[in-house]
């Protein structure tokens, strides 16, 4: 394989970090998790998965409005109004969302309402669908074909990158085997080398390549350790009556659980999981022991207190990420109105965005806290801005 190639990982080259919006990205330090069913049913369906999922860790769900489906009679998708849910959701709830495309014309469609892309293992050597989605300023998630070998995949990817859309994601989904126990083979050996093939995020989907729900969490656990950027994974509000898939898909709860599950061996590997969205989860109620001479009740005060201490601890390292990207983005824009001769400070876009945030806390006396804070944000904006060579402006 060429060294040219757009793809392919160089000496000096840098892993690229693929930004989904709302804070979200992959490739970086915090894992890209990505739940959600694998067919939109109904608007109910999709507010029960995203209630469910906001908070938790989910970076953002998924949920097919156009399905490819091996039977020409089988549910092909609810198509435009899918999409219309998916929408009202991410609105709602403030979550990036992800569909697939099979065409030129569904892409056209779905680029003004999803924020990533996904073209599905069928598509991976379509061609002319990649060279379109070169075209489109559109996050993207290949999924590995069905029988591709990694320098394959790695080449569909080329097209994509080829056409001028850096916004590459590769998905490994499992590959066709002659053993039936599982729907696929996870490729978790093509995960690693794939590391050192390409500068390109790789996210694993374990739902697609065993396709039995009861070895989704053990395959989602392998995939963060052997060095995966991060996982999607099918979850259905009653997986027993999703319309597709439904043998591989688990419950919400188990969703949940799967993403604490996965937080050490992240930590093990030098990840982080979480999203600008996430809520610590509850600490664990103190355990009556018996034998009080073993532990007593302040001890066990103390241990749900390092406990907390140690969520916070989770938190405040994904802030001060997020927050030195948003003043880094800040003296972009500081340099852009130099430019433009705009004045240094925007008192309107100022209310809207603490109107952003407010609109996003639950709670009327932490969303004043949270006011407070943005206003001293933007603040230390102004102020950095002032300290570099351009003109103070406020993001």
């Amino acid at each position: 394989m060429s060294t040219q190639l757009k793809a392919t990982l160089n000496e000096n080259e840098k892993r690229t970090i693929v930004d989904i919006g709302g804070g979200v990205t992959c490739g970086g330090r915090s894992l890209l998790i990505v739940a959600g069913p694998c067919s939109v049913e109904s608007a109910e369906q999709m507010d029960q998965v995203a209630n469910a999922m906001h908070g938790q860790g989910v970076s953002a769900i998924r949920g097919g409005v156009y399905k490819p489906r091996t039977s020409p009679y089988a549910f092909q998708g609810m198509g435009e109004e899918g999409l219309r849910i998916m929408s009202e959701m991410s609105k709602k709830y403030s979550m990036p969302i992800i569909t697939e495309v099979m065409s030129e014309k569904q892409a056209d469609i779905a680029v003004h309402v999803a924020d990533v892309l996904q073209i599905g293992s069928r598509n991976m050597q379509n061609f002319e669908l990649l060279k379109h989605i070169g075209t489109l300023n559109k996050p993207v998630i290949l999924k590995r074909g069905l029988s591709a070998t990694l320098e394959e995949f790695v080449m569909a990817a080329e097209y994509i990158l080829a056409g001028g859309n850096k916004n590459v994601i590769l998905c490994e989904r499992g590959i066709r085997s002659y053993d039936s126990a599982t729907r696929n083979v996870l490729d978790l050996g093509g995960v690693v080398a794939l590391r050192h093939m390409t500068h390109l995020p790789i996210i694993v989907d374990p739902s697609h390549a065993c396709g039995r729900s009861e070895l989704v969490a053990d395959l989602a656990r392998a995939a963060v350790a052997c060095g995966a950027d991060g996982i999607m994974i099918e979850c259905h509000p009653e997986p027993a009556k999703s319309v597709s898939d439904a043998r591989q898909a688990i419950s919400l709860q188990d969703m949940i659980d799967i993403v604490r599950s996965i937080e050490p061996i992240a930590h093990a590997v030098g990840r982080t999981v979480g999203s600008p969205h996430l809520v610590p989860a509850k600490p664990a109620a103190v355990v009556q022991v018996k034998n009080v001479k073993r532990t007593s009740a302040h001890e066990s005060l103390l241990g749900e207190l390092k406990a907390i201490r140690r969520e916070v601890d989770k938190i405040d390292a994904t802030v001060a990420a997020l927050l030195e990207k948003r003043l880094t983005l800040a003296l972009e824009v500081g340099a852009l109105k130099d430019e433009l001769n705009l004045p240094s400070r925007d008192h309107v876009r100022e209310r809207e965005v603490i109107e952003l945030v407010s609109r996003c806390c639950s709670d009327p006396q932490i969303a004043d806290k949270v006011r407070d804070i943005y206003e001293r944000i933007m603040e230390a904006s102004l102020q950095l801005q002032n300290e570099t060579p351009v003109n103070e402006k406020v993001a």
